[in-house]
């Protein structure tokens, strides 16, 4: 039996799982994939930068992108709204409140997060896509979106810093505080 999305949806709705383990849908079916700390660290290191580097601004982690589209809501793993638009139980964030969101690479999630998510980013409007690589000390930085397609990419390795534009202004993130595996 074909699991769709509309099922995947219901499932990361309903089920609650361990922390430290994602439920996700692959080529294999449904896989529980482990969360590494150095994943976890990167990502709460991204999200304090946000909030040192954003007045105004709140970071959001561990969230849903609303609306659903083709029965698909990505859950990014860092993000910022604005702080008005923003109550400490969301869960959810339209793509429109979002200037930009982040994906840090896990092994098993390194071509959905370079290809597909940045597919599914592009046609949602969300202006910059950042990609962490934590397996090869990467990064990159996609911009501009249109027609589905972001048309413009930074990559740089870690310890570089990566300006990401945000309403009128710009975040640095200083990439030499992210962990490799």
């Amino acid at each position: 039996m074909a699991v769709t999305q509309d099922w995947m949806s219901y499932a990361q709705d309903e089920v609650q799982l361990p922390k430290g383990l994602r439920l996700r849908l692959t080529t294999n079916g449904l896989t529980l994939v482990p969360i590494t700390r150095a994943h976890r660290t990167t990502q709460r290191r991204i999200e304090n930068q946000i909030e040192a580097g954003l007045p105004g601004w709140t970071a959001v982690g561990e969230f849903r992108i609303v609306p659903a589209r083709d029965g698909y809501r990505p859950e990014p793993d860092a993000g910022a709204v604005p702080s008005d638009q923003s109550e400490p139980g969301d869960v959810e964030y339209d793509e429109s409140l979002l200037p930009f969101v982040v994906e840090v690479v896990s092994p098993e999630s390194a071509n959905r997060d370079y290809h597909t998510k940045a597919a599914h980013y592009a046609l949602r409007g969300i202006p910059a896509y950042l990609v962490v690589n934590l397996l090869t000390g990467r990064w990159t930085l996609f911009t501009r979106p249109a027609d589905g397609e972001y048309q413009h990419t930074v990559i740089g390795a870690f310890g570089e810093k990566i300006e990401i534009p945000v309403a009128e202004r710009t975040l640095v993130l200083d990439s030499s505080e992210f962990l490799r595996v």
